[in-house]
């Protein structure tokens, strides 16, 4: 089985399975056994299985998007600094380093090599976002990396199977409820020692040495595929600008396409230069990251990612600027800049992929409440909630859905279960998305408070997006709606959200969320008659607001 002869289509296809189905036992590994919300409920994390070069071969189905592109960038730098004649079975390499791994401190990368005949032949990666990493809980306010927390650089966590006590110590003593971030750092490390366990039966299974020839067929497969679709569209150079909210001045950002032939380079000249304070800074990695699963969506959705998949693309950005910053630039709330790179590159291609692309999303917030029982004891966990999508042609926006995420929004239930708050209500809007022919998905209204009997100021630390900006409508549609917070009925401006902490000090206050639903897809007059019709019996858009749709042409 070893000569890439033997690999006639349907064993290729199934040993491609096999492999994925291996990432995916990873990522429910993970799933079942860490213990934060935004692990265990939001799923913030991916499993990946590399080759012994640092070449992605298989993802799970449910891997955080963004984290397929880094976990070959950060097992690279692991060999890099680890060459792989060093290594031994039972090593264990850990970093956060926002350059080499996912952008921002709080995502944490395992990688374990596996071991054939004393050869690594593999590495199975994890990366997941942790609860804590220390550092300011508010990220609108910090000036640089080393205020947002605890920076590891590339070590050994385990060292023939010895735990690094110091590393381990380090961790434990600069973050905030440790017990909880080290476990669901063991969480990962559990599904990296199932992966190397599986790779190995996989190997012995197929009587192979390595893994070479496999991944030689896979990614081949997956590059044509992108490469044949990257052919179909027209040879030209496309650009688009977008702003988002940024924070005392919005932020621009601008793409240069150029489509030739079977490749697409992505140029980020014109965007704004890296920002002081905030956060809101792109290490390059993250914004390739985000470039090419928007553009993974748009051209070959069907055939799985990996290393070939990501061959036909060449994505720049200056040195500097806010989609490439530099050492010690603040990172921790990237996502306010990265998400946005989809509805950039959406509308660059608008021209020549209308039936794919899709208006503007309303983006997911992230609500975190931490603080201290009266036994002691502290609470400590992220509630995720998603924004409607927008319409594309063809199919209003899906709702509630974290695009450009795959993060999950967290169960009510459970976040009252972690922490002592009670969600009063939790319901879609009325006209909350924008019309058009296709309609956004609509966005919703979150209410807060303490739990009964809870009788301590309770602190909610927020970093919402769409407050400047509202989702774009497409090719006629209107806008979304943009954020709003509300505390005792009370309308907070930008100036006034500050830092963005928000304090319940009484059992009767509350915090009130409207988050925006998406843009519409073409012109509002132009919607289906009985759409709308039932749009407007849902209640979900009032009937003064319903634009009354155009006869049809005879």
């Amino acid at each position: 089985m070893s000569s890439p002869a033997t690999f006639d289509p349907i064993s290729l296809e199934i040993m491609w399975k096999r492999l994925i189905g291996i990432a995916d036992d990873m990522w429910t590994t993970v799933l079942r056994t860490a213990v934060s919300t935004i692990i265990g409920a939001a799923q913030d994390f991916g499993c990946e299985i590399l080759d012994a070069t640092g070449s992605s071969i298989a993802h799970s189905n449910r891997s955080m998007p963004v984290f397929n592109l880094v976990m070959p960038t950060v097992t690279r730098a692991v060999i890099e600094r680890h060459p792989l004649e060093t290594m031994q079975p039972g090593d264990v390499y850990i970093t956060n380093d926002p350059w080499l791994c996912a952008g921002h401190l709080d995502d944490i990368a395992t990688i374990t090599p596996v071991f054939r005949r004393g050869q690594v032949v593999a590495f199975a990666v994890t990366i997941a976002h942790t609860t804590s990493i220390g550092g300011s809980l508010s990220n609108r306010t910090v000036r640089d990396i080393y205020e947002e927390g605890l920076r590891i650089p590339v070590l050994k966590l385990y060292d023939a199977g010895e735990l690094n006590q110091t590393a381990w110590a380090f961790i434990r003593e600069n973050v905030r409820t440790p017990e909880m971030v080290l476990t669901d750092i063991e969480a990962t490390l559990t599904a990296n020692d199932l992966g190397v366990r599986r790779i190995s039966a996989f190997l012995d299974e197929y009587r192979l040495d390595n893994l070479e020839t496999v991944v030689h067929e896979i990614q081949s497969h997956s590059e044509h595929a992108m490469r044949e679709a990257i052919r179909a569209l027209p040879n030209g150079v496309y650009e688009n600008d977008v702003w988002a909210d940024g924070l005392d001045d919005p932020a621009h950002l601008h793409c240069r396409v150029t489509v030739h032939d079977d490749s697409i380079d992505i140029d980020y000249a014109g965007s704004d230069p890296q920002r002081t304070r905030g956060g809101l800074n792109c290490t390059l990695i993250y914004s390739q990251a985000h470039t090419v699963y928007p553009l993974k969506c748009l051209l070959s959705p069907e055939v799985p990612a990996n290393e070939g998949t990501f061959r036909p693309f060449t994505i720049t950005a200056p040195s500097g600027s806010i989609l490439n910053c530099d050492v010690p630039a603040s990172v921790g709330s990237r996502v306010r800049t990265g998400w946005h790179l989809h509805a950039l590159l959406f509308g660059a291609l608008e021209t020549v992929m209308p039936d794919r692309v899709q208006a503007g999303n309303g983006l997911m917030s992230s609500i975190h409440v931490y603080g201290q029982e009266r036994n002691g004891s502290f609470y400590n966990a992220h509630f995720f909630t998603a924004g409607g999508r927008g319409a594309s042609q063809g199919r209003d926006g899906i709702g509630r859905n974290c695009f450009p995420s795959s993060a999950r929004n967290v169960p009510c239930e459970v976040f009252e279960l972690r922490t002592p708050v009670l969600i009063q209500q939790r319901s879609l809007r009325t006209d909350s998305a924008g019309a058009g022919q296709w309609r956004g998905a609509f966005g919703h209204r979150i209410v807060f408070s303490a739990l009964p009997g809870y009788d301590r100021p309770l602190s909610f630390f927020l970093n919402p997006d769409r407050l400047r900006f509202p989702a774009a409508g497409m090719d006629g549609g209107e806008d979304g709606p943009c954020t709003e917070i509300i505390v005792n009925g009370h309308l907070l401006s930008i100036e006034e959200l500050g830092s963005g902490q928000v304090i319940l000090e009484s059992p009767d206050d509350r915090l009130e969320l409207h988050i925006p639903g998406g843009g519409g897809f073409g012109p509002p007059e132009r919607r289906d008659p009985q759409r709308l019709e039932d749009d407007v019996r849902s209640g979900l858009v009032a009937p003064d607001h319903a634009v009354v749709p155009q006869a049809a042409d005879d």
